[in-house]
């Protein structure tokens, strides 16, 4: 038995031996201390901050025009198979528009 084995089995069990860690009862305290304070948003006197809906109107934007897809389309493709996939794409869009306008107007009417 070669003196090398035995200095790489003991490198080996060091290796494998898990460290044993402790956090400190104060580490989350003393973190907390360290972070800068918040600063509130002030907004100057007689200044009014207005909500914009952007994100709605766009939303009622594609659903219309998803509306005029579904009504349009049959007319101009006589039924052709590439327009069924359309359809059922656009119909399935119109369903996640529907659904994420009745959920955001259901949580903003909760508030």
């Amino acid at each position: 038995m070669t003196p090398g084995w035995n200095e790489d089995d003991r490198i080996t069990r060091a290796l494998e031996q898990a460290p044993a860690v402790t956090v400190p009862a104060d580490f989350a305290a003393r973190v907390i201390a360290q972070l800068p304070e918040r600063e509130v948003a002030r907004v100057p006197a007689g200044f009014q901050v207005h909500r914009t809906h952007y994100g709605r109107n766009a939303m009622l934007a594609g659903a219309a025009l998803l509306c005029c897809l579904l009504l349009v389309g049959p007319i101009a493709s006589k039924g052709d198979a590439a327009w069924r996939l359309a359809e059922w794409t656009a119909l399935a869009q119109l369903a996640g528009i529907t659904l994420w306008c009745g959920l955001a107007w259901r949580t903003r009417s909760s508030v």
